[in-house]
């Protein structure tokens, strides 16, 4: 299985950012060879105020 570098992460997030702004980097390894080893990233679908999540933010889900 996949190990993420930290075992937790956190950021502060400034209210207004611009659309587009990095908000936080996670990184993650597995040690299994060639395309099992690939690791890639998403983030969990979930609501805030009715809207959902990733209406908010976005993940890269090659480089996380």
């Amino acid at each position: 299985a996949p190990v993420f570098a930290e075992e937790r992460y956190s950021a502060r997030v400034p209210e207004n950012n611009a659309a587009g702004a990095l908000l936080l980097r996670v990184r993650a390894s597995d040690a299994d060879w060639g395309a099992n080893a690939r690791v890639r990233y998403r983030l969990w679908e979930g609501r805030v105020r009715g809207a959902p999540l990733s209406s908010y933010v976005s993940v890269q889900a090659e480089t996380g």
